[in-house]
């Protein structure tokens, strides 16, 4: 999450963005925006004493930004070391370590189990913490990602914006969506950003959280 704030602030003066969530409005929105609601959005993860936000499209789009930006990392991870333009050893590998050690501590029984129901995979077999597969390791952060999300029901704004467009109510319902949808972004000055960013860098994982 604070690598993500960094690559935030790097990239702030882009016309795109370089990480998408598939929600339209949270994409869109500006730096101080998606600062804030970053902020709002894990610091209740963080400490149980705070209320959690609103669940809509633009906060789960928030909490799932993270993810996002940690895909993009990993491609430009391994294209990196393909391309011989990376050397320095705590760097090489950093982010497919990182995403490595929550898939042995979450995943890896499972895998295990599907290889012994269903047979041998030799891509499964032969993958390892420094593998350039970048299509598993995007895997593995989707498989991580499904133990806090049930769905993508934020990314139906970007799929299916008609959802934004007048139709909220007759969705919502088979859905199960009611007052989920919403175009409404926060205000927020650079003040509130500034405060917000100053605190997300100083995020320390309490025992309760780890």
């Amino acid at each position: 999450m604070q690598d993500a704030i960094e690559n935030l602030e790097d990239t702030r003066d882009l016309e795109e963005s370089e990480v998408l969530t598939g929600d339209r409005i949270f994409d869109i929105a500006t730096f101080e925006q998606k600062v804030v609601l970053l902020y709002r959005c894990l610091s209740a993860f963080l400490d149980p004493t705070i209320e959690p936000p609103t669940l809509t499209n633009v906060i789960e789009a928030a909490a799932y930004f993270p993810f996002a930006f940690l895909q993009m990392r990993l491609g430009d991870e391994i294209y990196l070391e393909k391309e011989g333009l990376n050397e320095e050893e705590s760097l090489k590998y950093f982010y497919r370590n990182l995403v490595w050690r929550g898939f042995e501590k979450y995943l890896l029984s499972n895998w295990q189990a599907g290889q012994e129901e269903f047979g041998f995979d030799e891509e499964l077999d032969t993958f390892h913490s420094h593998s350039d597969n970048l299509s598993l390791w995007h895997t593995l952060v989707d498989e991580l990602v499904d133990r806090i999300f049930w769905d993508r029901d934020w990314a139906l704004t970007s799929n299916h914006p008609e959802v934004l467009d007048g139709i909220e109510e007759e969705l919502s319902k088979p859905l199960g969506l009611d007052n989920y949808f919403t175009n409404r972004l926060p205000q927020v000055t650079l003040e509130q950003a500034e405060v917000a960013i100053n605190e997300i860098r100083n995020w320390k994982l309490s025992a309760s959280t780890e």
